[in-house]
């Protein structure tokens, strides 16, 4: 029986589900450590000891979410895990014990696990790549007729009253730098409500969002990218929310998109992508990233790749859950903050969205909804272009 895995996106999922068990136990199993004193064995593989089907992984030194439920009833059971690295050391833990290998792309661990002293259950750990590749865009094209608008914090009413209402200043009292700044602001806002994707507020702006948090409501992706951005913008920052989708946005019926924002460091005078909702900022090199420099780290540079995060998230689990997502971009075309004034349009049209060469320009979201609003470029020039 084939179940679920660790460090896997839902799409992977789907297509790992179909791997021919028969296949994997042609390969064999590698060496094994176990927890216990005492290592036992059944029919010649290592086995360890459990009373709960609730298990969990360590890759490294790090916790893998998974919901995976070994099933006890079942003769074997499958696991799959993505390897960043051509090694990478894994223990597998349940209730009672715990068993360490060394795992690879397409190398098989086989163990048992004893259910109560009775029940065996082959537990079968396969390696897989992740399917990692570069998005080409075209960098040399800029379309002059498009036009931007950022909020400059001059006499900004709104953003006083943000301000004035929520400790905003005191977060960056003591940042020397724009980074150590974005990233005060990104650790507030994170933990201002618990995620919850079927929530909505009343209202759509920071304030009314921020407002209702404190009376214990809990909100989406949308309203952590609402809140931060408007944060940002209020200490004279200029951010922008930024949406991105799948690239079977158009098929999916459900979580095909989300939503997190980009600032415009000055001192560093480039575009960084920061997700509030999960706490994180990624990092190349001592650089910190926007959201294409990302999709390309992680395809390219994933061993140097750094996650700045105050809530200690998880490297692997983040990468394995934001990937998917780093396919099309769409910005707004009009990022002043507020409430009461009408938002600029460009040509009808009140989004850009960033789409990879060769790749359709999407109208679907979901199967259900359209996709009308945006004008669509293949042009970093013109999805990256300096703040006015």
């Amino acid at each position: 029986m084939v179940t679920s895995m660790f460090g896997c996106n839902e799409i992977e999922m789907k297509m790992l589900l179909i791997f021919p068990i028969a296949t994997m136990l042609l390969l064999g199993s590698c060496k094994i450590k176990t927890g216990n004193n005492n290592q036992s064995t059944y029919e010649g593989l290592p086995q360890i000891k459990a009373e709960s089907d609730q298990t969990y992984c360590r890759i490294g030194d790090e916790r893998v979410k998974s919901s995976w439920i070994f099933s006890p009833q079942s003769e074997l059971d499958s696991l799959f895990l993505n390897c960043y690295s051509d090694s990478m050391t894994v223990t597998f833990y349940t209730d009672l014990d715990s068993i360490t290998f060394n795992l690879s792309p397409e190398r098989i661990c086989k163990f048992y696990v004893a259910f109560n002293d009775t029940q065996q259950t082959l537990i079968v750990v396969k390696g897989i790549s992740p399917n990692f590749n570069t998005l080409q865009f075209d960098k040399t094209l800029k379309d002059t007729n498009l036009n931007f608008w950022y909020e400059l914090n001059v006499n900004n009413e709104y953003l006083k009253l943000l301000r004035s209402k929520f400790p905003i200043d005191s977060l960056i009292e003591d940042a020397k730098t724009d980074t150590e700044r974005v990233q005060n602001i990104i650790d507030w806002v994170h933990v201002q409500w618990q995620h919850n994707g079927n929530n909505q507020p009343e209202k759509r702006d920071a304030i009314s969002i921020l407002e209702e948090a404190k009376e214990g409501k809990s909100f989406r992706c949308v309203e952590y990218g609402i809140v931060a951005t408007a944060c940002l913008n209020a200490i004279g920052l200029r951010a922008r929310t930024l949406a991105l989708k799948t690239k079977d946005v158009e098929t999916l019926q459900y979580g095909a998109g989300h939503v997190l924002l980009e600032v415009f460091l000055n001192d560093l005078e480039k575009w960084v992508l920061l997700d509030a909702q999960w706490d994180v900022m990624p990092v190349l090199n001592g650089v910190p990233l926007n959201a294409v420099e990302f999709q390309k780290a992680i395809s390219e540079n994933y061993a140097e790749l750094e996650i700045r995060t105050a809530s200690k998230t998880s490297k692997q689990n983040y990468i394995g859950w934001i990937y998917p997502y780093l396919f099309y971009f769409d910005i707004s075309f009009d990022n002043r903050q507020g409430t009461g004034f009408e938002p600029n349009i460009v040509n009808g049209k009140r989004k850009l969205m960033l789409v990879p060469l060769g790749e359709k320009n999407p109208t679907i979201f979901q199967k259900i909804g359209t996709i009308d609003y945006c004008i669509y470029t293949n042009s970093l020039n013109d999805f990256y272009r300096q703040p006015q």
